[in-house]
C-alpha cells in the first residue's frame, strides 16, 4: 500500500510541476468568473423595466391590475410621458404604456381600438409581452360591461335583474373554475418564471466548465499514452501492472480538476449541486482518457481533434442552444450527451448523474479485464 501513496503522490507532484497539465484547468475559476463579471447582474437577472403613463383622472382599476402583475418578468412604474420617452430613448426602460387623457370613457363605452399607445426603441425586445399584459387588464376591465351588454341583447336578462345581478358580473371565478396557463420547459419540467432570466447566465458558466473539463481529459489523455510508453513505464509496469499505475497517475489528474472545477462553479446559480455532478462527470471523462491512453493512435490523433471538441460540446448540448427542438432527429444523441447529462445532473437529476457514473464504470471495469488478460501483474 505504501508505494501506492507514493506513487499517487509523485504523480500529482509531476501534475503540478509542469504548467502546461494544470493551466488549462487554472483558467477555469478565471473564465467562469470573468464571465459572471462581464454580465451585469442588471441585465442578467433583473425584470425588464415598463413605464406607464397615466391620465389625470382615471386609470386607476388598470393600474391596480398592472401592478398585480409586477415582479414576475416584467415590473411596471409611474411615469410622466417626458420621464417615459427619456427612459426608453436611453435603453433603462424596454418600452412605455401609454393611456389616453379619456381612457376612462372608453372603457365604458367599450371604444377598444387604438386604446393604448405603446412606446418603444430600436433595442426594445419585451414589448409583445408587454402588449398582451396590457391587453389582459384592459379586458379584465371592461369584461362586466361586456357581460352585461351581452345579457341585454340576447333577453337573458331584463334591466331589472341586471340590476340585481351586477354584484355578480364583479365576482373574480375561484381557481378551480378558471382557465390556467401553466409553462414547462422543452423537456416537461416546470418552469418557474422567476428562474427564467437567471438560468441562462447560470447554464452558460456550467456548460463552459464542463467543455473546457471535456478539453483537459483529451489532453490527460495524450500525457497517460506519452507516459505509458516512457521507459520508466516501461520498466514499472511488468512489475505492478498497467492499470493500477495508469488509474493511480489519473487519481492524481482528477483531484486538481474537481478542486479547481468546483471553484470555478461558484458564479452559478447551484454551486453546491453542480460541483457535486462533477464527481461522477469527471469518472466518466478520466475513464475515457484512460481508454484513450491505451491506443497509440488514438491519442496521437487528439491534437487534430481537439479543436472541434469546444465546437461539438456547445452544439450537442443545450448550453446556449439546443439543436433538437430545431432537428427532432438530433434529441437522442444530445440527450445521451455527456455535457448534456451533467448539465441535467448538476439541476438535481441525479438519474442523469448516475448515468455517468455507470458508463466511466463500465469503461474502468472494461479496461481493467483487458489489461489483466493481457499482461498479468507480478506478484
Amino acid at each position: 500500500m505504501s508505494f501506492w501513496i507514493d506513487f499517487w503522490r509523485t504523480s500529482l507532484w509531476d501534475q503540478w510541476r509542469d504548467p502546461r497539465r494544470w493551466g488549462l484547468l487554472l483558467l477555469l475559476p478565471l473564465l467562469t468568473f470573468g464571465t459572471a463579471r462581464l454580465a451585469p447582474a442588471q441585465e442578467v437577472s433583473a425584470p425588464v423595466q415598463v413605464g406607464v403613463v397615466l391620465p389625470e383622472k382615471g386609470g386607476g382599476d388598470f393600474w391596480r391590475l398592472l401592478e398585480a402583475r409586477s415582479g414576475l418578468v416584467v415590473v411596471f412604474h409611474k411615469a410622466g410621458l417626458d420621464q417615459a420617452r427619456r427612459q426608453v430613448a436611453a435603453g433603462r426602460w424596454d418600452c412605455a404604456l401609454v393611456l389616453p387623457e379619456d381612457f376612462s370613457r372608453r372603457l365604458e363605452d367599450l371604444q377598444l381600438e387604438g386604446l393604448l399607445t405603446l412606446l418603444i426603441a430600436p433595442g426594445s425586445a419585451v414589448y409583445p409581452l408587454v402588449r398582451e399584459t396590457a391587453a389582459a387588464c384592459v379586458v379584465q376591465c371592461v369584461s362586466p360591461g361586456m357581460a352585461a351588454e351581452y345579457l341585454l341583447d340576447s333577453g337573458i336578462l331584463t334591466e331589472g335583474e341586471l340590476a340585481r345581478a351586477s354584484s355578480r358580473l364583479e365576482e373574480v371565478l375561484p381557481e378551480g373554475e378558471r382557465v390556467l396557463v401553466s409553462m414547462e420547459t422543452a423537456d416537461g419540467r416546470p418552469l418557474d418564471p422567476l428562474a427564467l432570466a437567471d438560468r441562462g447566465v447560470s447554464q452558460l458558466l456550467t456548460g463552459l466548465t464542463a467543455i473546457l473539463l471535456a478539453v483537459w481529459s483529451l489532453l490527460t489523455a495524450m500525457d497517460l499514452g506519452r507516459w505509458r510508453e516512457s521507459p520508466f513505464a516501461q520498466r514499472l509496469i511488468p512489475l505492478r501492472g498497467a492499470f493500477g499505475l495508469m488509474a493511480a497517475r489519473l487519481g492524481a489528474a482528477l483531484l486538481p480538476a474537481l478542486v479547481l472545477g468546483g471553484l470555478a462553479l461558484l458564479p452559478s446559480e447551484n454551486p453546491l449541486g453542480a460541483a457535486l455532478a462533477l464527481v461522477p462527470y469527471l469518472l466518466f471523462l478520466g475513464s475515457l482518457a484512460l481508454a484513450l491512453a491505451r491506443c497509440r493512435p488514438a491519442w496521437n490523433a487528439l491534437p487534430v481533434l481537439m479543436p472541434f471538441v469546444p465546437v461539438l460540446g456547445l452544439l450537442l448540448s443545450p448550453v446556449l442552444l439546443d439543436l433538437s427542438l430545431l432537428f427532432p432527429g438530433l434529441s437522442p444523441l444530445i440527450r445521451w450527451w455527456p455535457v448534456t447529462l451533467y448539465l441535467r445532473a448538476s439541476g438535481g437529476s441525479w438519474g442523469d448523474g448516475l448515468a455517468l457514473a455507470a458508463g466511466g464504470a463500465a469503461i474502468l471495469a472494461l479496461i481493467f479485464l483487458i489489461e489483466n488478460k493481457k499482461s498479468p501483474t507480478a506478484e
